[in-house]
């Protein structure tokens, strides 16, 4: 049995009967009550849309894309519910948390084994929701393979094609879904990829996912596209102060209460089942500096720019100790003493690491190589190349992506004059 959800992007999305068992998991339906794009509403209040709808739009590209490869029935299982449950380990408010619970716990949103591989138990099925670990299990999939679909790493030995970067490499389904969904629902018009296009333009070469000649364009495009989106979007300033305020507000209130190492760790674990509301109602619960954060944060009343410059502005010095999140912290605590300002009310944000690129320019082309010699020979074989050294376009973006990155100093209005001086002396002394 199939069955159709309509989508604002794909139009119907067809799913089959193993989908809708995943979908219908309590780790996919949490995803409905996770906002893809953290506080990017405070900027763009359309952009309201979760992510259970990037997972199904991620699946029917994996579907369309699947449909032009050839890939065994068992691979094509193994990917369709790998593009499904791929964003399962996201905590509240998507990447907003993941510092946080990357520090306590090592693990990053990809990192999903816990829920993969959670022993399945016997239970009254009428009493709660099945899992997805119990999805995979009744139905016999290789759990092994679907990890390394979703971490976009070779799993098994019979696995010699690169299937891994279908759904986690340079140019796959994940980003072309999530690239066109962000720009409709914030209404920047800057998410125009041709994913079909694209994904007639992806083949296999000598075992590895390639981009072919005519996939070129359409994957200009959509390397343009987050280019222009990160600036516009994903690093503005509005979403990343309110991130960096609920970040604070959230560690405080966790090693505030923490009697041990292990405690941060269980709730960093804790946060992965989270939803957004419960995040709101826990700390607005709190007393203090976290309900005074999160209130801030719901009444639209964010820190403002004390110093707000690119990273190129920066010395090299500056700039690599800045990329060492220990090293951010050592600032803010010397920035609020010189300005005799408490230190929960300045944030340091830096974004970019140094030497960062656009990884999304190593993708591998290929393409004919000249031909050379007598005429009539046979044609010469094909040959990779990165999207980079074929594209002068992307080769472009790839040198100037950093230049978007910014170097933030944020503060109560009311101190941002003394914010403003005292920054501005410790990062250009």
């Amino acid at each position: 049995m199939r069955t159709a959800i309509r989508d604002p992007i794909h139009g119907y999305i067809e799913i089959d009967e193993l989908a809708i068992e995943i979908l219908d998991t309590v780790e996919m339906q949490r995803l409905r009550r996770i906002r893809q794009l953290g506080f990017s509403y405070l900027v763009y209040p359309g952009a309201n849309h979760t992510r259970f709808e990037h997972s199904l739009g991620t699946y029917h590209l994996m579907n369309v894309l699947l449909d032009t490869l050839g890939v065994s029935k068992e691979e094509e299982k193994e990917l369709l519910v790998a593009s499904l449950i791929h964003d399962v380990g996201h905590g509240p408010y998507s990447h907003v948390t993941e510092p946080l619970i990357k520090k306590y716990t090592g693990k990053s949103h990809e990192d999903i084994e816990d829920v993969i591989f959670e022993p399945v138990k016997e239970k009254n099925k009428e009493a709660s929701a099945t899992t997805i670990a119990e999805v995979l299990e009744e139905n016999r999939m290789d759990k092994r393979k679907i990890m390394g679909y979703i971490k976009g790493e070779m799993a098994g030995e019979g696995n010699k094609r690169g299937l891994s970067k279908i759904l986690n490499g340079e140019i796959d389904v994940d980003k072309m879904d999530y690239l066109v969904r962000d720009s409709y629902y914030t209404g920047v018009a800057y998410g125009v990829v041709d994913n079909i296009r694209l994904i007639r333009g992806l083949d296999f070469f000598k075992g590895e996912l390639v981009i072919t000649e005519k996939g070129i364009l359409p994957a200009e495009y959509l390397l343009f596209s987050r280019f222009l989106m990160h600036p516009t979007v994903y690093n503005h300033h509005t979403s990343r102060i309110a991130q960096l305020m609920l970040l604070k507000a959230l560690e405080y209130f966790i090693e505030s209460g923490s009697r041990s190492e292990d405690y941060s760790r269980q709730y960093g674990l804790a946060l992965r089942k989270m939803d957004d509301a419960e995040i709101i109602i826990a700390l607005r619960n709190a007393k203090g500096y976290p309900e005074e954060m999160m209130e801030r944060i719901n009444e639209r009343r964010l820190f403002k720019r004390a110093v707000y410059t690119g990273i190129n502005e920066l010395s090299e010095s500056v700039a690599e100790d800045l990329s060492d999140e220990g090293r951010i912290r050592e600032v803010e605590a010397e920035i609020s003493k010189r300005a005799g300002v408490d230190e929960k009310y300045v944030l340091v944000d830096f974004q970019g690491q140094k030497g960062e690129e656009l990884k999304e320019s190593a993708a591998k082309v290929v393409v004919d190589k000249p031909l050379q010699g007598l005429r009539g020979r046979e044609q010469s074989p094909r040959e990779f190349r990165s999207l980079r050294e074929v594209s002068s376009l992307v080769s472009m973006l790839s040198q100037v992506f950093r230049e978007n990155y910014k170097l933030g100093v944020y503060t109560l209005e009311k101190y941002r004059g003394a914010v403003k001086k005292a920054a501005e002396a410790i990062l250009w002394r």
